[in-house]
């Protein structure tokens, strides 16, 4: 059974070179970053040879891979089949071959082979003779065969709620933490490091945690063997291989019971018959209450919003605790308003084949400005406070809270402003989109690269032209009482924001009266 299952996954791998273009594209960039990784991995851990601090280095990095094993197969889960154990529920398998066979296929491929790879690095960095090898090529292989067993046990038992609604958006909801990790790491990773604050002695803290998790055991069972106490190592290396052992139990139950339990996560829900929100309210009122009924259950309006407040926190986070904390504050209110406008730049695009219904209901002007009004009102419902309670945030962050009130008036104009521009480009550069298998959140189809990043950098541009009065009238009054000031700020910088939109929603509505086949026919060409 292993053995075919691990000939199966092969096969797979190599189909993939025989694929489209774009598939064969992807898997090759996919092996060469896995040996990529697998050559940093092993030279970052051969490095540590002869310093104090390797084995804190080494737990680190163990810990880190399995938090990989861990996440990763929760958002490949709609790409990767083989993680879902309803394919095999009809074949005649029973459960204990078959899952020493699905663990045998986990470890068949490019990035389980760079991750064994990559952690060999302990044999040179850690480890200190033949003993101390020895236990390290036994930990690697533990440390492996616990990531992927822990991968199988999370995927198997969460697979019926993955394949469901809340599922996929609880696992696109993971994309916004490891953005905001990502973020968080290029930004103050570089800088602290210049600071001197992170150094080789910034492990110790962490390694008094990490080395009583599995990861941490098998990065010290090394060490303790290395350094004459190859007892110690070894009750280190047993525990860990009971770990494993309790963990693959648990998912050979969870295996057992998701194979023969009625897959209930593709049935048929209850559908209200009721009449939609705001409907009364003719074609605004209808366009506003399905815009609002998209933003509770698309996946793809959590991710945005996520990474509108992940973008804003990155770019002032650097500055916030400095003497420049005011300038990081406007310009994390400046680009979470372009953001507003560039996530939904393409609404006729992200309607899909489905907007030949709206466009049955936009035979005017007047139509069209109703049309627009009703995305812009759910838009900056969920915008100003937002992004206001986020500037607020970073502004008691920076020990200054008032000037919170300056990035909250560029909030409340940018918001309009680049709802506004959101509302042109739709109109000016449409685009169709498509949506992959198991992802989230759509993308412009081939061929239409060009409108996305027209539409992105004069969003951008444009935005922080138009903020600039703002910004001025916020940076020359903020010397003056904050009674006297803040009130005219806010309510100015409010209408100025809502009359832009309002110019901009009634030029958009101007444009589009004559485009409607055009803009149909790129919807039409969307895949959704």
């Amino acid at each position: 059974m292993a053995w075919l299952l691990v000939r199966l996954k092969l096969r797979l791998l190599r189909n993939a070179l025989r694929g489209s273009r774009q598939a064969r594209g992807a898997f090759i960039f996919s092996c060469i970053a896995a040996a990529v990784v697998a050559v940093l991995m092993f030279l970052g851990l051969a490095a540590q040879r002869g310093q104090s601090e390797g084995v804190a280095v080494a737990a680190t990095t163990f810990t880190s891979l399995a938090f990989g094993w861990l996440i990763l197969p929760l958002l490949v889960f709609g790409l990767d089949s083989t993680l879902d154990p309803a394919t095999l529920a009809l074949y005649p398998l029973r459960t204990r071959p078959l899952a020493f066979g699905l663990l045998a296929a986990s470890a068949a491929g490019a990035w389980p082979a760079a991750n064994l790879i990559g952690l060999l690095g302990v044999t040179v960095g850690v480890a200190r003779g033949a003993l101390g090898v020895l236990f390290a090529l036994v930990a690697v292989v533990l440390q492996l065969l616990f990531c992927i067993v822990l991968a199988r046990a999370v995927t198997t038992s969460l697979a019926g709620l993955l394949r469901s609604r809340r599922g996929k958006d609880f696992a696109a909801l993971l994309i916004i933490p490891i953005f905001a990790l990502y973020e968080t790491f290029v930004q103050l990773v570089p800088r602290l490091t210049a600071e001197g604050k992170i150094n080789e002695h910034t492990f110790d803290g962490i390694d008094k945690v990490l080395r009583w998790t599995p990861p941490g055991l098998a990065a010290h069972a090394i060490q303790d063997a290395s350094t004459g106490h190859a007892l110690t190592g070894l009750a280190r290396l047993l525990l860990l291989a009971a770990i494993v052992f309790l963990l693959g139990l648990a998912w050979i139950r969870s295996l057992d019971r998701a194979l023969v339990t009625v897959d209930t996560s593709t049935q048929a829900v209850a559908v209200r018959a009721s009449a939609l929100p705001f409907a009364a309210r003719g074609l605004r009122g209808t366009i506003a209450a399905r815009a609002l009924i998209y933003q509770r259950r698309e996946p793809g309006a959590k991710i945005f919003w996520g990474i509108v407040l992940v973008i804003m926190a990155a770019s002032a986070v650097g500055t916030v605790r400095t003497p420049s904390y005011l300038g990081g504050l406007i310009g994390s209110a400046v680009i979470g308003a372009a953001f507003v406008g560039i996530f939904n730049a393409d609404a006729i695009g992200m309607t899909g084949p489905a907007f030949g219904f709206d466009a049955m209901a936009l035979h005017s002007r007047a139509s069209w400005r109703d049309y627009f009004a009703g995305l812009d009102l759910v838009l900056l419902a969920f915008a100003v406070p937002l992004t206001g309670l986020l500037s607020f945030i970073l502004a008691f962050a920076a020990g200054h809270p008032l000037s919170g009130f300056i990035a909250l008036a560029v909030d409340l104009a940018g918001v309009g402003i680049g709802t506004g521009l959101g509302n042109m480009m739709s109109v000016l550069l449409p685009y169709p989109v498509e949506r992959r298998v198991g992802s989230p959140s759509p993308r412009a189809i081939d061929g239409y690269r060009g409108q996305v990043l027209a539409a992105t950098f004069l969003i951008l541009i444009l935005t922080g032209v138009l903020l600039a009065p703002v910004i001025v009238a916020g940076l020359l009054t903020q010397h003056d009482p904050a009674a006297l000031r803040l009130p005219p700020l806010l309510a100015a910088s409010a209408v100025y924001g809502l009359g832009l939109c309002t110019v901009f929603r009634r030029t958009a509505a101007r444009l589009a009266e004559n485009r409607l086949p055009e803009l149909c026919e790129i919807a039409f060409r969307s895949k959704l």
